[in-house]
């Protein structure tokens, strides 16, 4: 898509010069034709900037439904490949859409806490993620932003392990969706995962 690609290289070029942009362990995904979850925290409206412009591929991202009220902005924001969900309920429409994304061998971003907490914990997270990725197949990349995004300030992305889909088939869908969802918090959050045991704490 020209215009993702387009806004990519320009924003790359301004976030450069006003933050100081790590990527730790930096995984390679240019060859990469699988479906692919993208999960991380989230700290600011900025988020899917940064995670854009420093991953390989087109991210598709889920985005609040507020975001698309405006005519204008949300044509824009389709335009680029986002797309609304409702954040107070189980949305499937948006789920199905996700779902069909990935069966598109796509990729898919989504900030599984739903919005910025101010507390930390895993009741935050929401299930929808377990269950998408249980459906398509599709593994699971956590990332972690560390920032206050301030002016000239680091703004540090570290690519956690990929979560393997594979290392959960022994389980039941029910017990799958919750350790898949449960995981990826703890890996997010640099916690032990329990890669695929439903014995996790």
């Amino acid at each position: 898509m020209f215009l993702y690609k387009f806004l990519k290289v320009v924003l790359s070029v301004i976030f450069r010069i006003i933050f100081r942009i790590q990527v730790i362990n930096k995984q390679d995904f240019t060859n990469n034709n699988e479906p692919l979850i993208i999960c991380s925290n989230h700290i600011s409206a900025l988020d899917p900037i940064i995670l854009a412009i420093n991953f390989d591929r087109h991210i598709n991202f889920m985005a609040k439904k507020e975001l698309f009220k405006n005519k204008l902005v949300g044509k824009f924001l389709k335009t680029l490949g986002a797309f609304p969900i409702d954040r107070q309920e189980l949305d499937m429409k948006s789920i199905r859409y996700s779902m069909n994304l990935l069966k598109e061998n796509k990729v898919l971003g989504i900030f599984p806490e739903g919005t910025r907490v101010k507390k930390v914990d895993s009741s935050n997270m929401k299930e929808g993620i377990g269950l998408m990725a249980s459906r398509t197949n599709s593994n699971i990349l956590p990332i972690y932003i560390e920032t206050d995004y301030k002016l000239f300030k680091p703004v540090k992305i570290y690519y956690r392990p990929i979560i393997n889909i594979e290392n959960y088939k022994e389980l039941s869908n029910k017990d799958k969706i919750h350790q898949i969802t449960k995981d990826t918090y703890k890996s997010i959050y640099n916690l032990e995962v329990s890669n695929g045991n439903n014995n996790s704490k």
